[in-house]
């Protein structure tokens, strides 16, 4: 699915409860704001994202439908994946024992650390 970032970050946060839109009154306002959301983009991609059927309102509240809730958990789980894919990968690469084997897996599994850092840092301690 082609969304902006900060259409997923919407969705994301329709997931985790629902909205108010912000352009109805100050504590609206107030609480998209302190979700990260874009106040300038929030209508857009309310629009966009109930046209496309990932979220939808219920009364004064808009929140995200099941297939977007799907749509949300899929993402979440492709990245998940790949971190994981990532790990495997710095581990059978690097299998021989270094010294700063096992903060870097540690590292490269909590996603403070990328693959390419995580090969970059295994050549230098080599």
């Amino acid at each position: 699915m082609d969304l902006t970032a900060a259409q997923w970050q919407l969705l994301g946060e329709l997931v985790s409860a629902p909205l108010t839109d912000p352009s109805r009154g100050a504590d609206s306002t107030e609480t998209a704001a302190a979700r990260g959301l874009d106040l300038q983009l929030f209508p857009a991609d309310a629009t966009l994202l109930t046209w496309m059927k990932l979220a939808g309102p219920s009364g004064d509240l808009l929140m995200a439908t099941d297939l977007g809730a799907a749509l949300h958990y899929r993402r979440l789980q492709e990245a998940l994946e790949l971190r994981l894919s990532d790990v495997a990968r710095y581990a059978a690469a690097n299998e021989p024992s270094l010294p700063h084997f096992a903060r870097n897996v540690r590292r490269l599994a909590e996603g403070s650390l990328s693959f390419a850092d995580a090969m970059r840092e295994s050549r230098r301690t080599a």
